[in-house]
């Protein structure tokens, strides 16, 4: 069931002119992030989990993602 802010589904809106997965995954995945489709989380080489090397964008894609499309959030298992 979604469940992203109200502000969040704004900020996509606002950035990528709606509420469908389509901006966010593309935006991280212009950032380096890849995807595992299998379990629905976002890893990217390097990066722990903590976070504090995403970017504010970064981290606001994930989490809408993660909110309102159920996927599995950040992987830090790179292997």
């Amino acid at each position: 069931m979604p469940s992203a802010s109200d502000e969040l589904r704004e900020q996509m809106i606002k950035r990528f002119g709606d509420i469908d997965t389509a901006g966010p995954c593309k935006f991280l995945e212009d950032a380096g992030y890849k995807l595992d489709p299998t379990q629905w989380t976002w890893s990217k080489p390097g990066m722990t989990s903590d976070y504090k090397s995403m970017t504010r964008e970064e981290f606001d894609c994930l989490l809408f993602l993660v909110h309102e499309w159920d996927f599995g959030g950040f992987n830090e298992d790179q292997s």
